[in-house]
């Protein structure tokens, strides 16, 4: 068991390197065209799980690096219009706002934002795909379950005859099918 820290820790961790390999297996491995069968439902429940665990974890890791880069890109833009575009010659508050919006270092902080949103989306919409084909399997086999019930009904049958032997059928004037005390 780790800890949380390292669950979500970000040490040698890199958008550009994520390995999506095991989530792409798992999505090949769900049926293309459609034809489901029992065995394949079954075991389409632990493989869409999974997947979805492991898009989970990612969505963590990247979330972090999300507030990570939202605060280099404030940093860098604050930098830009507070220490270097005044060392340029900008005076007025809009000058400077203006050399700080064309920054590089704002730009690649602002760059490095989008991919790090763009990476949590293709996790969030990854595991949302998974979770509707969980939906879609469960779905198959509550009502492949339900059909082989069916398919298994035996009817009730009531005994009713009494403990002496004596059934409510052998009288035919006995409308009530009431047991004859003699």
């Amino acid at each position: 068991m780790g800890s949380f820290k390292d669950k979500i820790s970000l040490r040698n961790f890199s958008i550009e390197d994520i390995d999506t390999s095991e989530i792409d297996k798992l999505s090949d491995w769900l049926p293309s065209s459609g034809a489901m069968d029992l065995n394949i439902a079954e075991q389409g429940l632990i493989v869409t799980l999974t997947a979805q665990n492991l898009c989970q974890e990612k969505i963590a890791q990247v979330d972090r690096l999300i507030g990570l880069r939202e605060s280099e890109k404030s940093k860098a833009w604050s930098n830009a219009a507070l220490v270097k575009a005044p060392a340029e010659g900008h005076k007025t508050v809009k000058s400077k706002e203006w050399f700080a919006q064309a920054d590089d270092d704002y730009i690649k902080a602002c760059n490095e934002l989008v991919i790090a949103k763009a990476c949590k989306k293709w996790f969030e919409n990854k595991a949302s795909h998974f979770s509707g084909w969980h939906y879609a399997f469960k779905t198959f086999l509550k009502r492949d379950y339900g059909l082989e019930k069916l398919g298994n009904f035996q009817p009730i049958t009531y005994n009713d005859s009494s403990p002496e032997g004596h059934t409510s059928g052998e009288n035919a004037d006995d409308l009530c099918g009431e047991i004859d005390w003699k």
